[in-house]
């Protein structure tokens, strides 16, 4: 493995831990109204509102960095192998 590829997939399962945490989060706000530690509907709306932010910059950062590798020559083995 490359150390592109290597970074590539480091930065993949960051992204993919930050959106996994923020749906856990969503979960709990939503399933689990003990494991919020206050019990006030604000509270909740604060955790679910800043869950839902996380999952939205984890999915924008991993399409971006999706994007960016499929559109990027370190990473298109058919044009390496054409080069």
């Amino acid at each position: 493995m490359t150390h592109q590829e290597r970074l590539y997939k480091a930065l993949k399962s960051e992204c993919e831990a930050e959106i996994n945490e923020a749906l856990l989060t969503m979960d709990m706000c939503m399933t689990k109204a003990t494991a919020i530690g206050e019990h006030t509907s604000k509270h909740f709306l604060e955790e679910a509102s800043k869950a839902l932010d996380a999952l939205t910059n984890g999915r924008d950062k991993l399409d971006t960095l999706e994007s960016y590798v499929d559109g990027s020559s370190l990473f298109n083995k058919q044009q390496q192998l054409n080069d």
